[in-house]
């Protein structure tokens, strides 16, 4: 992979880039943005730019350097994750027995490569012994060594840490750069639509979601089918599919993501009646029957509970008791299909 491959992030490419170019490469660099927007991914670009046998401000991508960086055997390239503990428990941060592996590998020089490079991801959860020792090596580099931390804020950092590392700063992606680089890889334009704007800005999730195939597609369609029943139920039902749904615990939130850009879409369409605009365009026949039968005020009332829900479960409410509060609320607002229609179930199949 090369700068060419990244997915937007111009800003932060320009500064690597040049770093590359003139030289000037420090030895510490501090990625922060949100997760899954690029940032591992662009750390390993520029390690690779960094190792590459040809030089200058991108990896070849072909000499023998390279090959070795893509199957992740070079001997100069190390990465940090918190990985698991003895008993098998996941770590939530790196600790300070693997800093301690990291200052014993730096110690000696590169092997192959001009550069020895170790990226540590996570380190804003990085246990303070860790962070200590970590601080030792950013105080008096070695020579030839390039360490890149990732994290996703700069306020859980040792202030000495951030003030010994170059900043590369990260940002949430454009639905449209990423629906267009999902194109590019094979995913159906409406498809692709649907799955960037359902990412967040968040590249890895897209990524991810076009893997799954028809997944995430399927996941609405089951939504779908549950808010054409709180249309239909009664207090009862709605009460019912509240339990239902907090059954997905983690998945709550992404629940609502899906409804809510369905609401939206009903707004839209009923504003606009232009198909451009839509998210959920791979289902647009649906969502002019449902924007049709439904009324603007109560779809606005709508897309704000669910707001509000998600802002409730991030104040850690009891989800249960959040859906059902949304339910009740919303359910005379959404004026589904009649009851013999399909509800969209996944995206077409095309030749």
């Amino acid at each position: 992979m090369t700068f060419q491959d990244l997915i937007d992030q111009r800003p932060a490419q320009a500064l690597l880039r040049s770093a590359l170019k003139t030289g000037h490469v420090s030895h510490a660099y501090l990625f922060v943005g949100p997760s899954e927007v690029g940032r591992l991914a662009t750390a390993r670009v520029f390690a690779q730019a960094l190792l590459c046998e040809t030089g200058g401000d991108d990896a070849c991508g072909r000499c023998r350097a390279c090959r070795k960086v893509g199957g992740g055997t070079h001997p100069d390239l190390r990465i940090i994750t918190p990985g698991r503990t003895e008993t098998g428990a996941e770590r939530r941060g790196v600790v300070i027995d693997q800093i301690r592996d990291l200052k014993r590998d730096v110690a000696y020089p590169p092997y192959e490569a001009r550069w020895k490079v170790i990226i540590v991801e996570d380190a804003e959860a990085m246990r303070a012994e860790a962070a200590n020792s970590l601080l030792k090596v950013l105080e008096e580099p070695p020579a030839g060594v390039v360490i890149i931390l990732l994290a996703e804020s700069l306020a859980p950092l040792l202030p000495t840490i951030v003030s010994r590392a170059q900043i590369v700063r990260f940002a949430f992606v454009p639905a449209a750069e990423i629906a267009q680089a999902l194109t590019a890889r094979g995913v159906p334009p409406e498809r692709a639509r649907y799955l960037a704007a359902l990412s967040g800005g968040r590249v890895g999730r897209a990524l991810r979601a076009a893997e799954a195939g028809s997944d995430a597609f399927d996941r609405r369609g089951g939504v779908l089918e549950t808010l054409a029943a709180l249309s239909r139920g009664d207090v009862v039902a709605r009460l019912d599919a509240a339990e239902g749904v907090s059954r997905l615990r983690d998945d709550i939130e992404g629940w609502l993501d899906v409804a809510l850009l369905w609401v939206r879409d009903l707004l839209i369409w009923q504003e606009t009646r232009d198909p451009a605009l839509l998210v959920n365009l791979d289902v647009r026949g649906d969502v002019a029957e449902w924007a049709d039968r439904a009324g603007e005020a109560g779809l606005r009332r709508t897309a704000a509970a669910i707001e509000k829900a998600k802002e409730n479960l991030r104040l850690n409410l009891n989800p249960r008791l959040v859906l059902e509060d949304l339910f009740v609320r919303i359910g005379g607002n959404l004026s589904g299909p009649p009851a013999s229609a399909p509800v969209p179930t996944a995206w077409p199949e095309r030749a």
